[in-house]
């Protein structure tokens, strides 16, 4: 959800495989590049100029996706007023062009599969994905937010008119049907980007531990060990920081009954970089990295962990409500802390301390949950540990996995 420098805009070459995007992406957008595209969905950041007096004048449809939550339904790029403005107030009031760039998350046509069961997969998968992102954003997770869905054709008849048949016209054909997510755009660079640029500063910082300067000072490289010139993690107080706060953000999400399901430093940003050229200020000693989760396409839905007390007070009474219910969300959500725990140690060397600093901030969140003043510290104490235990079980299955193949 970070633009890359690699993005495409779809005037200057065709950086998408598959089907075309829809139409009304095309035509209606002033820009619109590709961030990422995988199997599944295209990820576009697109530049829209919505305009107080257009002709279109939009219905305020909504689209209900679950657990009593609707989201607006886009029906053009055009229509006014838009659900994509972020300030409502000046959608309603002010009758001037205004630009905005959102994240359009495109789940295309796919030709393998039936079209009936093609169009019920994406839109069930749309309508899942922005249902876990408004339960966060409702639990004051730090997550972007979901502005509307639209389900538009990806093709256009022999006049130019976008095609308006059936989604499921002939078993024969596909479907010609994508879904589309508009969400907030978020500005930043991911946690992973934030490692590596910590890396490249450090090694610019202290010269003497680069090759060149040793080969200039004469020094013989032949019996050099290759340790040396290897990649590690920088460890300092801000990346174990940062880890912290991954923890704690985590947490939160679980606390809120939501399971990412694809938890790497890749799908976490930050909003606030460091600026290497302020490092000697004195503000670098009360940064704090503010945290954003993004990709929610493999997010399930599980029940919240905070749980409302009785009706005559006794919270003990509903504490154990459902035990089963609650082993099943400490596995999913054990398993998201080792799909996070082997990004790290996978992408970032050396990063041992930075997993042990997320669980230590994934363990205290939920040991502080509820306590405003500490007089109920404790309350759900028992939740992070049931969580933690079986992510020792976690890996258990997953070295005798490495092992054993």
């Amino acid at each position: 959800m970070v633009m890359s420098s690699n993005s495409t805009t779809t005037t200057e070459a065709k950086g998408w495989y598959g089907p075309p995007p829809p139409p009304e992406l095309i035509d209606n957008a002033s820009s619109l590049e590709l961030l990422s595209q995988g199997a599944e969905a295209r990820v576009w950041l697109a530049t829209i100029d919505i305009t107080g007096s257009s002709s279109e004048t939009g219905s305020k449809r909504s689209v209900h996706v679950g657990s009593g939550i609707n989201v607006p339904q886009l029906s053009s790029l055009t229509q006014y007023p838009s659900p994509l403005l972020l300030d409502e107030s000046s959608s309603s009031s002010s009758t001037s062009s205004q630009s905005v760039k959102v994240i359009v998350k495109e789940r295309f046509p796919k030709k393998y599969r039936h079209p009936a069961l093609d169009v019920s997969l994406t839109k069930s998968r749309t309508k899942g994905e922005a249902r876990s992102l408004i339960r966060c954003k409702r639990a004051d997770v730090n997550c972007p937010k979901v502005l509307a869905i639209s389900n538009w054709s990806n093709f256009t008849d022999s006049d130019g008119n976008v095609d308006k048949k059936s989604e499921t016209a002939n078993a024969s054909n596909v479907s010609t049907t994508s879904s589309c997510l508009f969400i907030e755009h978020v500005q930043g660079c991911t946690v992973r980007q934030y490692f590596e640029q910590r890396l490249e500063s450090t090694a610019t910082q202290d010269p003497s531990s680069s090759k060149r300067q040793r080969l200039e000072e004469g020094e013989s490289t032949k019996l050099e060990p290759k340790q040396q010139d290897r990649v590690t993690t920088v460890i300092d107080t801000d990346t174990l920081g940062v880890a912290y706060n991954i923890g704690t953000l985590v947490g939160k999400m679980h606390a809120a009954g939501v399971v990412h399901g694809d938890l790497t430093t890749s799908n976490i940003m930050v909003t606030n970089p460091f600026q290497t050229s302020d490092i000697n200020q004195e503000t670098k000693q009360r940064w704090e990295a503010d945290l954003v989760l993004i990709d929610f396409g493999l997010a399930t839905s599980t029940n919240s962990t905070v749980i409302t007390d009785a009706p005559n007070g006794d919270a003990a009474s509903n504490t154990n409500k459902k035990p089963h219910k609650q082993q099943h969300n400490a596995e999913e959500k054990a398993v998201d802390l080792y799909v996070l725990e082997r990004a790290f140690l996978s992408t970032h060397p050396e990063s041992e301390p930075l997993v042990e600093e997320v669980l230590k901030g994934y363990r205290e969140f939920f040991e502080n949950l509820g306590c405003s003043d500490g007089s109920s510290k404790g309350t759900y104490e028992h939740v992070a540990k049931a969580i933690l235990n079986r992510l020792e079980q976690v890996r258990l299955r997953g070295r005798k996995r490495e092992c054993f193949g």
